[in-house]
């Protein structure tokens, strides 16, 4: 036995003043002289040495309690060896929705020790007939988070029982010291689930996600806001609101166009999401203060420092090395225009398609994606890299601090009784 705080064991010197005050009360008092004491002696009785020894015995209770309280602050724990599993077998929880994982899984479990892919990895139980969809965490692992914390099941082989989903992939592929077969159930269906619905003026529309032979793709549909009630949507469902594009414009340039082909690549994307645009002159107050009202984008043609407004903001700056016409800065929301518009260029890079991503129609779009997505991913892809050195023993650590309470609760109960008793 070790102790996490052996400091504290310097504490047990307190069981000297329960003793001391004990042969304090013990020490001879003032000698007084009398005729007889025959008629003292003989009126001793049994009861007497009783409570003689009830002292001596609450004397030790006490004793013990404060020698408990002293090593539970010191915190023992016991640190033993031992060997690793040789293989423990680990399942995602959705997999338990079908009935022949779950037999399976029940007859390994008989002989092996069997887990849950999820946050600690909780045993698998037989008893757990029902499976708790509502817990996120079970319903969408992520296969390499979980698995670089294998380490916790000390095992040298693992077998996991997984969906794969394209969800649960993200980072780096991890390195493990176990060696792992992840066998792929591929459990995926032809799943349309309605994610989210934009409301315009007099009608709906609705972006569902389908799932058709492990691919995934979107789908638009309008319909009249009355008509709604025909539908089947979930309860979570996101639910937007699409408003007038505003654009606000910048101009010291004054080169050749340019305004008007933003202008009228801005009016095409308007009328291909049907939301109205208002285009207006940026304002400025004065020459060391400009306002930016009522826009949703700002077209910075200039070699100003463009004002912090902490919206979307498009400036030019030339670059001749530069793939697209529109292309992110590192500063969030802020994109750069590479090069002078003209027709030929316009049309070639697509200006209007790239001017879509300066617009968030879905800006919440992605998480909800994840819980939806149940599309498949390769085996390859998903196994983590085996790393050489895994240990065949682990030390296994026994925490004695809830006993100690427990044991201290016994004596502490005892020790009130004897007290009672002595009273008497």
């Amino acid at each position: 036995m070790s102790f996490v705080n052996p400091t504290y064991l310097w504490s047990l010197l307190g069981l000297l003043v329960p003793v001391a005050i004990h042969l304090w009360n013990k020490s001879e008092g003032k000698t007084i002289k009398v005729g007889s004491i025959r008629l003292i002696k003989e009126s001793q009785t049994s009861k007497s040495s009783r409570l003689q020894f009830n002292e001596l015995f609450l004397l030790l209770l006490r004793l013990i309690l404060v020698s408990l309280i002293c090593f539970i602050m010191a915190a023992p724990v016991s640190i033993s060896k031992r060997s690793n599993l040789e293989v423990a077998y680990v399942v995602e929880p959705s997999l338990l929705k079908l009935n022949s994982i779950r037999s399976l899984v029940d007859s390994i479990n008989d002989d092996n020790e069997v887990y849950l892919l999820a946050e600690d990895f909780p045993d698998y139980t037989e008893e757990d007939t029902e499976f708790n969809s509502e817990k996120k965490q079970l319903e969408n692992p992520q296969y390499w988070q979980l698995a670089q914390q294998f380490s916790k099941l000390h095992s040298d082989s693992l077998v996991v029982f997984s969906k794969g989903k394209v969800s649960g992939i993200k980072g780096k592929r991890p390195e493990v010291s176990q060696k792992v077969n992840w066998i792929l159930i591929d459990s995926t269906e032809s799943t349309s689930e309605i994610i989210e619905i934009t409301s315009f003026k007099d009608s709906l529309e609705l972006l569902q996600f389908d799932i058709v032979q492990n691919l995934g793709r979107f789908s638009k549909q309008r319909i009249a806001a009355k008509d709604i009630e025909g539908y089947s949507i979930p309860e979570h469902v996101l639910r937007t609101e699409l408003d007038t594009i505003r654009v606000q414009f910048y101009d010291d340039l004054e080169i050749e166009n340019q305004v008007d082909y933003l202008k009228a690549s801005f009016s095409a994307l308007g009328k291909y999401l049907k939301r109205p645009l208002v285009f207006r002159e940026f304002e400025q107050v004065s020459s060391d203060e400009k306002s930016i009202k009522n826009r949703d984008f700002l077209v910075w043609l200039s070699e100003n420092e463009i004002p912090d407004s902490g919206t979307k903001s498009l400036i030019f700056k030339p670059n001749i090395y530069a793939e697209n016409l529109i292309e992110k800065t590192t500063k969030a929301g802020v994109f750069q225009l590479t090069d002078i518009l003209h027709r030929k260029n316009i049309l070639e890079a697509h200006l209007a398609e790239d001017l879509l991503q300066l617009i968030e129609l879905h800006p919440k779009i992605e998480s909800k994606i994840a819980e939806t997505d149940t599309r498949n991913i390769d085996k390859s892809i998903l196994a983590p890299v085996f790393k050489e050195g895994s240990k065949s023993s682990y030390l296994a650590k026994f925490d004695w601090a809830p006993w100690l309470w427990l044991a201290f609760l016994v004596v502490f109960i005892i020790e009130r009784i004897v007290s009672k008793l002595r009273e008497q």
